[in-house]
């Protein structure tokens, strides 16, 4: 993600990313937090700025054929 902003306000917000291992393909979780005093009583639009195309992550869960 380049930018994240408040739509109508441009309010910048940073992301948290979490459960990202550094050793692990898992991307983690990317979180929002948006400001409660930022929030319209409607409708908040929220514009993300990405460096490219989405990359969802999938991942082949089998059963556990050794637990040695």
């Amino acid at each position: 993600m380049s930018r994240i902003r408040i739509v109508g306000e441009g309010t910048m917000i940073e992301p948290e990313i979490y459960n990202k291992l550094y050793w692990s393909s898992v991307p983690g979780i990317v979180y929002i937090p948006l400001p409660k005093d930022r929030l319209d009583k409607d409708l908040t639009v929220v514009a993300v700025l990405l460096d490219g195309p989405i990359d969802l992550y999938r991942e082949k869960v089998g059963a556990i054929e050794s637990n040695l």
